[in-house]
């Protein structure tokens, strides 16, 4: 008779199998995409410019070494962050940021950092990150949660309601 752990065993190494000969046919797609602003009604428009803006707020936080002493253990789950404001900081809730975005935030400020090192073990001069004025890119990582492309003209956000009009999804 078998051991049930060997039956467990066996089953996550079949799976592994299985996932590991499902992604050899599997390509990496990266989709760079342009918003069509005419088409968006108004209350799709003011959750966009807050999503942007929220996330302006958490990468400033992120590379704030005032509140971060290690940034490579920042629970991605924060809801609030600390903006200056002319000459005081007020504590602001990220309302419409979701988890994975502030998860994939968090991934570009570390990459940043990441690369800021490797120029500096080559010997180049550098300097730290500077804080964004404004954040024009967020990364959607799993397709069907936080994104989805219904045709090549429409997309639909993790929490907008209106599909989105966009440009460059032709070329898929």
């Amino acid at each position: 008779m078998i051991d049930t752990s060997e039956e467990k065993k066996n089953k996550i190494k079949d799976s592994l199998n299985k996932t590991k000969e499902k992604r050899k046919s599997q390509e990496i797609a990266i989709i760079k995409t342009k918003l069509d602003y005419d088409k968006l009604n108004k209350n799709t428009l003011k959750i966009l410019n807050r999503i942007f803006l929220e996330a302006k707020w958490l990468y400033n936080y992120i590379i704030n070494k005032e509140f971060n002493n290690d940034i490579f253990n920042i629970d991605y789950k924060i809801n609030e962050v600390p903006v200056y404001v002319k000459d005081h900081y007020e504590t602001r809730k990220l309302k419409y940021i979701s988890s994975q975005m502030k998860e994939e935030i968090m991934d570009r400020a570390i990459d940043n950092i990441k690369g800021l090192h490797e120029l500096k073990i080559k010997g180049f001069k550098i300097g730290s990150l500077k804080y964004k004025s404004k954040v024009t890119s967020i990364p959607l990582k799993q397709y069907d949660i936080t994104y989805k492309i219904i045709n090549n003209k429409y997309i639909k956000i993790q929490g907008i309601k209106q599909k989105l009009m966009v440009n460059g999804l032709d070329n898929l």
